[in-house]
Order: structure tokens, then sequence, then C-alpha cells
């Protein structure tokens, strides 16, 4: 495999992928010290803040996570007093979630954080932010349908160590 990008070693695109949200967890995290959430809370209070009132399953669907990761952060939002449930209008056994004023209010404070780091991101992708989220957004559909491929063929026997990353 051939690569021209300094440092490379030839490694997947799911390690390229690792590397990327390292990275971007160090930006976050150094542009939103010492404010009111992490990076990763902050994503969970947006997805919420975003989608207004969502039950638990599209939220968990709209932050790429487990719906029992979801469920351990909504308790923490709740604990908090950031986020109330509130009655599904067509699902009598569900319920939407939602952002109390205290809860949007740490919201926007963090957003704040959040912006300046964003706004430093965006001014060096060399193509936009258009063509980045397009690869983006085709790296991620790769790996949920290889999700389900994966789940459908079921459990694999242990292979030998292939290359690294």
């Amino acid at each position: 495999m051939s690569d021209d990008r300094q440092g490379a070693l030839g490694t997947s695109i799911l390690f390229d992928v690792f590397a990327l949200n390292q990275a971007v967890n160090r930006l976050l995290t150094a542009a939103m010290r010492g404010g009111p959430l992490t990076p990763s809370e902050y994503a969970v209070y947006s997805a919420v803040f975003e989608l207004e009132a969502a039950s638990p399953t599209q939220l968990a669907a709209r932050l790429g996570m487990r719906l029992t990761t979801f469920m351990d952060q909504l308790r923490m939002l709740e604990g908090r007093g950031h986020a109330r449930r509130v009655d599904h209008p067509t699902d009598g056994r569900s319920y939407r979630v939602v952002l109390t004023a205290s809860g949007r209010q740490a919201h926007r404070e963090a957003n704040v954080r959040f912006e300046r780091a964003f706004l430093a991101f965006r001014s060096h992708l060399p193509n936009g932010e258009e063509a980045a989220k397009a690869g983006i957004d085709a790296v991620r559909q790769a790996a949920e349908a290889a999700i389900s491929g994966l789940a459908e063929a079921g459990p694999s026997p242990r292979q030998p160590a292939g290359r690294a990353g």
C-alpha cells in the first residue's frame, strides 16, 4: 500500500479512524476544559437538544451508541436534573427525552467552547466541511453495513494475527 502522508505506516482505514477519533477527542477536551460538560456529555446533550423530544432508541441511533450505553448517559443527565422523560404521543409503552431549563443552560455554556474548537477545526479542512462530512458519512455507513453483515454471519472462528490496525 502506497501512502504519501508523513508517518503513514500502511495501516488500515479502521486504524486511521481510531486515530482520528483520538485527535478529535484531544481537540475537544482542550477546548472544553473547565466548562460544564465533557465532549462526550456535550454530544449527548446536543443530540437531545437537536431532536428536541426523541425516544432513547432514536437518540442512541443518532449518537451511534448502543441503547444500554445511552441509557447510562440518560441516568446521568436525569441525576443532574438536566433531562426529563415525557410521554410519547403515539406509543404508551415509550417516552421521549427532553432537556430541562438547566440542561439547556449547560448545553449553551458548553456550546461556546465547542464552537471555538469547531471554527478552528473547520478552518483547516482543505476541501471544506461538506466534502469532509460526505467522506465521514460514507465511512459510517460502511461501518454500519459491516456490523450488520457480521451479525448475520454469526461468530467467526479465531483467526491468526493479521496486519496491525
